[in-house]
């Protein structure tokens, strides 16, 4: 993590704080210094950064690592967010990113499945297309009934999200369409 000279905003400091409260209430350790104490450890254990940090102080660039590295966490974990923590982090720091890759809704948190932003279908076989350079996002049925219901614009615009870039990388990760094109497999056409 690269330190860029610029020190933590009180907007991340609110952010970490509000996904420490959740994980300490989740665990029921009931002891927010002990929380943070063990997260920023686990932290820089899984960064390989073996020095200690303070949120008082640290970079800009290593705190938005901590910010997702907590998302990724309480993602993986199934910590519940209250509505406020939610709205706190939802839509930076990655979140649309790790909702993918857990597959949980970006909206609610609930089991989600990956939703286009560019249609897919009528036509356009889904498991055939290369999804590189298309935009997705996870949400559950609900929510993915909702966006073909009022539009994917009006959606976006209403959530306040943005959807994922497709890379070869996350297109293999998350076996979407075409994918085993790149590493000389065949395709699947069943």
């Amino acid at each position: 993590i690269y330190d860029d000279g610029r020190h933590i905003s009180m907007v991340q400091r609110r952010k970490i704080f509000a996904m420490l409260h959740e994980i300490d209430e989740y665990f029921g350790n009931y002891l927010l210094g002990l929380t943070e104490y063990q997260m920023k450890q686990r932290f820089c254990s899984t960064t390989q950064n073996f020095d200690d940090f303070s949120l008082s102080n640290c970079s800009k660039s290593l705190a938005t690592g901590f910010i997702e590295f907590l998302i990724q966490f309480c993602l993986v974990e199934g910590v519940n967010f209250s509505t406020k923590s939610l709205d706190e982090i939802r839509g930076q720091y990655g979140w649309e990113r790790a909702c993918l890759d857990e597959r949980r809704c970006s909206i609610c948190g609930d089991h989600a499945d990956i939703a286009h932003v560019h249609a897919v279908g009528i036509g356009r076989n889904r498991n055939k297309i290369n999804h590189i350079g298309y935009q997705v996002m996870a949400l559950c049925r609900k929510h993915h009934t909702e966006q073909h219901t009022i539009g994917i614009w009006s959606f976006m615009d209403k959530y306040h999200i943005k959807g994922v870039r497709v890379t070869p990388e996350i297109a293999e990760r998350l076996r979407l369409g075409n994918w085993r094109v790149y590493h000389q497999e065949p395709i699947i056409t069943e």
